[in-house]
C-alpha cells in the first residue's frame, strides 16, 4: 500500500461512510509508521539543522510523556504558548497523539484576545515557554523548550495513552481566522480533515519538501505543517524572511515549493530584480492569501520561476481553486478552476445567480469544509449548507474564477462601486510605487471617498504623490483616489492582508 493509501485509511469522514460510522484515527500510529519506514528521512529542516523522522518521533513521544508526568490532563482543551518553531510543532504533535485538542495562543495576539479565545473553547491548561500575567487563573505547564535533553529524560508514561485511536470526527486542532479588529472566529478541525489534508500532501510531489514562510503560531501555517508531517513530507523553516537567504535555504534544503503570500512574493521579485535571491531551478512557488495580480505573475515567471501556482482558499473550506502554470498567460488575473469536490455559486445583491463575467459574492459547498464557528452557531457565513466567505468573484463562460477582493472592502462613492484592487493595480503599475493599498474615507455627503497608501520604490524620482493622482485619473476617471499618502510600510494582519481600516483611521 502506498503512503497516501495508508493515510487515506484515517481520512474517512462520517459523511463518507454508511450510517455515519466513524473509524478510529491515530496520529501516533501514523508518525510511528513514518519513523519505522523512513527513520533517516528529514521531517524538519530549520536553517542548517535537520530533524529526521526517527528523531522527531522520539521527541514527540518524550514530550508527551513529560507532559503527563507534569500534570497534563489528556482530553482537556489545551493552549500552546510557544514561539519556537520546532518546540511548538513537537508540542502540537504530542497533544494530538495524546488525544488532546489544542489551540495556539500566539505571541502576536493581544493579552485580552488570548484570554477571550481561551474562554471560547474552554481551555483549562496551557503549555508555555514562559508564564505571563494574562495566564493568571489557568493551569500552566512550563516546558523547557531550550533544553530538549530535560524532556527526553522523562520516564516513559505515554505509550498506552498515545496508541489509543479516536473517532475521525473528534476535534484535533482549534483554528482561528486572521481577525484584525474583532475577536478572531474559531473553528474545530477534525482528525478526518487533518488526514484528508495529509493525503492531499502525500499525493502531490511538489509538497514533498515545502518551505512555508509564515510563523508556526499563525494557524493556517501550523495546520499545513501538521498535515505535512502526517503525510511523511519535509517541513522547511526560515527564521527570517530575507530573499537572498531564502534562495540559499531552498538550494541547501532542496525545497520543492515555497508557500507565501503576495506581498512576500513581491519582495522576492524585487530581490531578483536587484540581482539577488535567484531561486534554484527545482523550486516552485505557490502564492495565495491575497490577490496576485497579472503583472506580478509575469515578473515571477521572468525573474524567478515559471513553476508558479496561485490559489484561492479559505480556512473554513481549504482550497477552492488553483491556477496552474499553464493558465497565467491566458488568464493573468485568474485563480483557477474549482476543484472536483467544490460546488460554488456567484450571487448578485438580490441573491440570484449572476451571469457569466458578472461580479458577485461567492458561496461554497464542500464535504470537508467546516460546518460552523465555535460559540457562533448562527453565524451568517454559514447558511443552508453553504459557506459565504464574503468575497467577490466573477467567472466567464469556460474561464477560471477571478478574485476581485472582499465584499466588505468595496467602496461606494455617490452610488458607484469602486473596487480597491482596480486602484492598487494601476498604482503598482507605476515605476515609483512598490506597494499600494486603497481604502475609504467616510463622507456624509458622498458615502466613501477612495484614497490610497503607497510605499514608494527606492528609485522613485519624486517623493510627493501629485503625479500619481494624475496618473490614476488617466486610467480610472471618477474611480481614481482623491488622496494618496506615502507610508514607510503597509500594516498587515497575520495572513499578510492589508489592514484597510487601520489606514483609514490613521490618514
Amino acid at each position: 500500500m502506498t503512503r497516501a493509501g495508508r493515510i487515506a485509511d484515517h481520512a474517512s469522514s462520517p459523511a463518507d461512510r454508511p450510517g455515519g460510522h466513524t473509524p478510529c484515527c491515530s496520529p501516533y500510529a501514523v508518525l510511528q509508521e513514518h519513523a519505522s519506514r523512513q527513520p533517516e528521512a528529514e521531517a524538519i529542516i530549520i536553517d542548517n539543522t535537520a530533524l529526521t523522522y526517527g528523531e522527531f518521533f522520539e521527541r514527540v513521544s518524550a514530550f508527551a510523556s513529560w507532559l503527563l508526568n507534569h500534570g497534563l490532563i489528556p482530553g482537556d482543551v489545551t493552549g500552546i504558548c510557544i514561539a519556537d518553531e520546532v518546540g511548538h510543532l513537537v508540542c502540537a504533535a504530542a497533544l494530538l497523539c495524546l488525544g488532546t485538542p489544542h489551540m495556539s495562543l500566539g505571541s502576536h495576539e493581544r493579552a485580552a484576545t488570548k484570554r477571550a479565545l481561551a474562554r471560547k473553547v474552554n481551555i483549562t491548561q496551557l503549555v508555555v515557554a514562559r508564564p505571563e500575567d494574562w495566564m493568571d487563573g489557568l493551569r500552566k505547564i512550563v516546558a523547557p523548550i531550550d533544553d530538549p535533553k530535560a524532556i527526553s529524560a522523562a520516564p516513559i508514561a505515554a505509550a498506552n495513552s498515545m496508541s489509543q485511536g479516536r473517532s475521525s470526527d473528534s476535534i484535533g486542532i482549534y483554528l482561528n481566522t486572521s481577525g484584525s479588529t474583532n475577536l478572531p472566529k474559531t473553528m474545530g478541525v477534525t482528525l478526518a480533515r487533518l488526514f484528508l489534508g495529509a493525503k492531499r500532501y502525500a499525493d502531490n510531489p511538489k509538497e514533498r519538501r515545502v518551505l512555508r514562510t509564515g510563523s508556526i503560531e499563525f494557524d493556517a501555517h501550523r495546520l499545513q505543517r501538521v498535515c505535512s508531517l502526517l503525510a511523511g513530507n519535509t517541513c522547511v523553516f526560515a527564521r527570517d524572511f530575507n530573499p537572498p537567504s531564502i534562495a540559499a535555504l531552498c538550494g541547501r534544503a532542496k525545497v520543492s515549493l515555497i508557500h507565501l503570500n503576495a506581498y512576500k512574493l513581491a519582495s522576492l521579485v524585487q530581490a531578483a530584480t536587484d540581482g539577488r535571491g535567484k531561486l534554484p531551478s527545482f523550486t516552485g512557488i505557490l502564492a495565495g492569501g491575497s490577490r496576485v495580480p497579472g503583472r506580478l505573475r509575469k515578473k515571477v515567471i521572468d525573474l524567478l520561476t515559471d513553476d508558479l501556482w496561485v490559489i484561492y482558499a479559505t480556512s473554513e473550506c481549504g482550497m477552492i481553486s488553483r491556477a496552474s502554470p499553464d493558465q497565467h498567460e491566458a488568464f493573468p488575473e485568474g485563480v483557477g478552476f474549482p476543484g472536483a469536490d467544490v460546488r460554488l455559486e456567484i450571487l448578485g445583491p438580490g441573491g440570484d445567480v449572476v451571469g457569466p463575467g458578472e461580479i458577485g459574492e461567492i458561496r461554497v459547498r464542500k464535504v470537508s469544509m467546516t460546518k460552523g464557528y465555535v460559540s457562533e452557531p448562527g453565524a451568517s457565513n454559514f447558511r443552508d449548507g453553504w459557506f459565504y466567505p464574503r468575497d467577490l468573484v466573477s467567472q466567464d463562460e469556460g474561464g477560471p474564477l477571478i478574485f476581485h477582493g472582499r465584499a466588505d472592502d468595496v467602496m461606494i462613492l455617490n452610488g458607484i462601486n469602486i473596487f480597491p484592487g482596480a486602484i492598487e493595480d494601476v498604482l503598482e503599475g507605476h515605476p515609483d510605487v512598490k506597494e499600494a493599498v486603497a481604502y475609504p474615507i467616510k463622507s456624509r455627503v458622498h458615502g466613501e471617498i477612495p484614497a490610497a497608501a503607497v510605499v514608494l520604490s527606492a528609485t522613485a524620482e519624486r517623493r510627493d504623490t501629485a503625479h500619481l493622482l494624475d496618473y490614476c485619473r488617466q486610467s480610472l476617471g471618477i474611480r481614481s483616489p482623491r488622496q494618496i499618502v506615502p507610508v514607510e510600510s503597509i500594516p498587515r494582519n497575520a495572513s499578510g492582508k492589508p489592514l484597510r481600516r487601520e489606514l483609514a483611521s490613521s490618514y
